[in-house]
């Protein structure tokens, strides 16, 4: 029975280690990608970009972006943000697999209060090591990966506005000519 509270320990610590590193892997990876998406746009459009401007700072002629061209770069994001919703899912499940491991561990010794004792130590490192991959990763995930997400989001949200802004403009201007 010791081994087996040993084994199902050190297995659920394992699984908390290889988890935490497909986890940080999978940030880096959406931040990487998403800093990559934003330099492909920025560096494709500035060639583009209108120089006029109304004096409230809008695009006169809604041209210099396509809805096709966002579209394609939406699509590329919305990719991206699905694998970050993934690898965000992974962050409560690290004080569950803890949880977990204690209580595997000590289930095993509740006939002898002494085994129990020594199952303890092992079986309480599994609840530590996963609060600590949880209070990490949600720290990292805060910090950089939600903030680059929410970042890509607001500037589809201002293209969208600016975009609608200048086309009604543009038609408006074009409409008093005719």
């Amino acid at each position: 029975m010791d081994s087996l509270a040993i084994i199902i320990g050190n297995s659920i610590n394992g699984l908390i280690l290889v988890l935490a590193i497909i986890t940080i892997a999978g940030f880096a990876y959406v931040v990487m990608n998403i800093s990559k998406l934003q330099n492909t746009i920025d560096e494709k459009h500035k060639k583009k970009r209108s120089t006029e401007f109304t004096p409230g700072g809008i695009q006169k002629t809604p041209d210099a972006y396509t809805w096709e061209e966002i579209l394609e770069y939406k699509e590329e994001y919305n990719k991206i943000q699905l694998i970050y919703s993934t690898f965000e899912q992974f962050v409560p499940i690290f004080p569950l697999l803890g949880i977990l491991g204690t209580v595997a561990g000590l289930i095993q010794h509740l006939d002898d209060i002494n085994k129990m004792k020594e199952a303890l130590t092992l079986s309480m490192s599994t609840t530590f090591w996963g609060l600590i991959a949880a209070i990490v990763l949600k720290f990292a995930d805060a910090i950089l990966v939600s903030k680059t997400v929410n970042k890509m989001e607001l500037y589809f949200d201002t293209f969208e506005q600016n975009y609608n802004m200048a086309k009604d403009k543009f038609a408006l201007d074009n409409k008093q000519d005719q």
